[in-house]
């Protein structure tokens, strides 16, 4: 059932493929209802095209009408874990949830880079490549987060940064707003300097953002600094220069 596995999931909902069914140039599938709003392919970052992919069409039938099972990841445990974690999800405001802002937003995926930008536009400026410094304080903790358009919108992903006085260190990480299997297809790099020779760097594949965020950073699966070697990056006044990128798996290793 390999083949099943890798060519009937839609790469936008992850369900299986629904009519009708579109080709990218390169031959990557996704639902017509999907691929609205789209502006290259999802998979491989190609141009769109106008082409139907019949075959596929008629193939997904014919299982479905023999009563063949299809992939194990619909079963219905599965199922129930997807609709938990797909872009087509109810959201609440990640901010309220990571960082305690008083906001009671909820609504779809379409509309979150919109409420960032109209209630909490100083939490939008970051790109999926950044270079800045941020002031740093190791007197009180602190959360931030960011919201990232990738591809002018393709993806999002949220930035999180925490600083915890009580375990004396500083975390960073990347999630990406969708599935965890979505999320498998990112990665990013984080850097902080002091001048031109003094660098620490870390590479770390995505979490998604329902992954939830304390087991990262209790897990380290990210950026984690002691206080101790945190002080080491910091200017006389209190500055971290830093900079990341966030990168497509399938598109770097080609």
């Amino acid at each position: 059932m390999e083949f099943i596995e890798d060519n009937m999931k839609c790469s936008v909902c992850c369900e299986i493929l629904r009519k009708p069914i579109m080709l990218c140039r390169g031959g990557h599938n996704t639902c017509g209802n999907c691929r609205s709003g789209l502006q290259q392919c999802p998979t491989c970052r190609g141009p769109l095209s106008d082409i139907r992919n019949i075959e596929m069409e008629q193939m997904i039938e014919r299982l479905q009408n023999c009563n063949i099972k299809l992939p194990c990841c619909f079963a219905k445990k599965s199922k129930e874990a997807h609709e938990n974690e797909c872009r087509f999800r109810k959201f609440q405001c990640e901010g309220k949830k990571f960082a305690k802002w008083k906001c009671d937003w909820s609504g779809e995926y379409a509309d979150l880079h919109k409420h960032f930008k109209h209630f909490h536009n100083n939490n939008t400026w970051m790109e999926y490549r950044t270079e800045a410094s941020m002031k740093v304080s190791l007197k009180n903790d602190f959360r931030d987060i960011q919201i990232i358009s990738f591809f002018n919108g393709q993806h999002f992903f949220y930035y999180k940064h925490k600083i915890d006085v009580g375990k004396a260190k500083a975390y960073w990480t990347f999630e990406l707003v969708g599935t965890k299997d979505q999320a498998k297809n990112f990665f990013y790099e984080f850097e902080v300097s002091q001048g031109p020779v003094r660098k620490f760097k870390v590479t770390e594949v995505c979490e998604s953002d329902v992954t939830n965020i304390d087991d990262i950073f209790n897990k380290e699966k990210c950026v984690a600094i002691s206080f101790a070697s945190l002080k080491n990056y910091l200017n006389e006044n209190g500055e971290l220069a830093f900079k990341f990128r966030i990168m497509s798996v399938k598109k770097q290793t080609k």
